[in-house]
């Protein structure tokens, strides 16, 4: 961890916006995972497939791609990806020149969970989203003190307000 020289604490308003975040986040963790494991699947497996998904244009969907994108160690990475495999909803595609090389592919089993659950974490992001976004910028924005001349004080109010915190 890196020291930082001249941070300020922060506000209470602060901590109130990013214990919200939290919080906020939290629900839409645990709201997957119950979507998740009605689908019969654990929520890892739909986040790897999700990963391999949702991976920049450009990435190749190795398992050490992966493994860093989810925050897994490789062996961590090679027993999920065997337990997609499973389940058919990953399989792995050995490399035509260089058969060390192996990607990930979705399968048809694995594409049908992604927009069955996709369609559900949109639904869910639309009801919690702007609470999220709105967490976000108040932490994000310089000083919840207004600055004298600048009226800022009032229009950060209306938006603590809203939040309803």
């Amino acid at each position: 961890m890196v020291k930082q020289k001249n941070v300020k604490p922060l506000l209470e308003a602060e901590y109130m916006a990013l214990a919200e975040f939290r919080y906020q986040l939290r629900l839409f963790l645990r709201h997957m995972e119950e979507e998740v494991r009605q689908f019969g699947v654990n929520p890892q497996q739909y986040q790897l497939v999700l990963a391999v998904k949702g991976l920049p244009r450009g990435q190749e969907p190795t398992i050490s791609r992966l493994a860093d994108r989810m925050q897994l160690n490789h062996n961590s990475m090679v027993e999920l990806v065997d337990r997609c495999e499973e389940r058919s909803l990953l399989k792995r595609v050995r490399s035509g020149t260089d058969r060390r090389q192996v990607t990930l592919s979705i399968t048809p089993e694995g594409e049908a969970m992604l927009r069955r659950l996709g369609s559900a974490a949109r639904q869910e992001l639309r009801s919690i989203g702007p609470l999220l976004v709105e967490s976000v910028l108040r932490l994000t924005q310089e000083s919840h003190q207004a600055k004298p001349g600048r009226g800022r004080g009032k229009q950060r109010a209306v938006v603590v307000k809203k939040a309803g915190v």
